[in-house]
């Protein structure tokens, strides 16, 4: 009996200590798209997880799978496995998906997906919109174009109208990859988007080379901070925006001094 009552001791010790241990969660779930296009065998569907408290600070990333479909075909389902213990209080938490072939991400949420990781049930389906291609070209006007008044529709003015681009720089700091801020030019001098957490809307001016948006309006909802602070960031540039470049698929927003702003790139929606 001596010799048993040290071991039994230990054992009511172990079993004490095991609610401290951290517990998996899992979240199940599914990702698709809308568009009607085969993914090909080759590719990877990548889930996370990710802690986004910090707007200074790249997304923690709390749990990811990367799935190989190897012919399947969407929606692709997930589960992620957690420690409850790594869920701080007052911390904000997001989904992302994304689908690459190799070096090329093709797919992406477009919008945020808040969630709360210890009251979450699934399953969760991820709508992922399809990324442009960078090396689209963009039609600019010849350099002997002698038009007036109306924009000719190879003149830089022209290929703006109607378009949609998706920010990826915002003031030289890069922009976060589960928050994504557009800027759609319609064709009646109209501007609209997400700041990355609101809808925004607006007028611009768009002619020889000048880019100039008027008053903005937008809803008001709250987001966690590091989507506000991006969303802050990216209205502030396009109020201070005089005027662009286009290169290849890409556009650059400049300030009065011809400062680069923001970069963007065309979104083929």
């Amino acid at each position: 009996m001596i010799k048993l009552l040290p071991m039994r001791l230990l054992f009511a010790l172990a079993l004490l200590a095991l609610p401290s241990l951290a517990v998996a969660r899992p979240l199940d779930g599914s990702v698709t798209y809308r568009e009607r296009i085969a993914l090909d065998p080759k590719v990877a569907v990548t889930i996370s997880l990710v802690d986004v408290t910090h707007a200074d600070r790249p997304a923690k990333v709390i749990a990811k799978q990367r799935i190989r479909p190897r012919g399947r075909q969407v929606p692709i389902d997930f589960r992620l496995h957690y420690a409850t213990s790594r869920i701080k209080p007052n911390h904000h938490y997001q989904l992302q998906a994304r689908i690459d072939l190799g070096d090329d991400l093709l797919y992406a949420n477009k919008d945020a997906i808040p969630i709360d990781p210890l009251t979450a049930k699934g399953p969760v389906t991820i709508v992922v919109q399809r990324v442009p291609d960078q090396d689209e070209p963009t039609k600019v006007s010849d350099k002997g174009a002698n038009n007036k008044g109306t924009a000719s529709p190879s003149s830089p003015a022209a290929s703006l109208k109607g378009t949609e681009w998706l920010a990826e720089d915002i003031g030289g700091n890069g922009v976060l990859d589960i928050v994504q801020s557009t800027l759609s030019i319609e064709g009646d001098g109209k501007i609209s988007g997400s700041g990355g957490c609101n809808r925004y809307f607006g007028t611009v001016t768009v002619k020889d080379g000048v880019l100039k948006v008027g008053p903005l309006g937008a809803t008001q909802m709250a987001c966690v901070p590091a989507q506000m602070d991006q969303e802050r960031k990216f209205l502030d540039a396009l109020s201070a925006t005089r005027s662009f470049r286009i290169d290849g698929a890409k556009l650059t927003l400049l300030d009065a001094g011809g400062k680069p702003l923001v970069r963007l790139v065309k979104n083929k929606g």
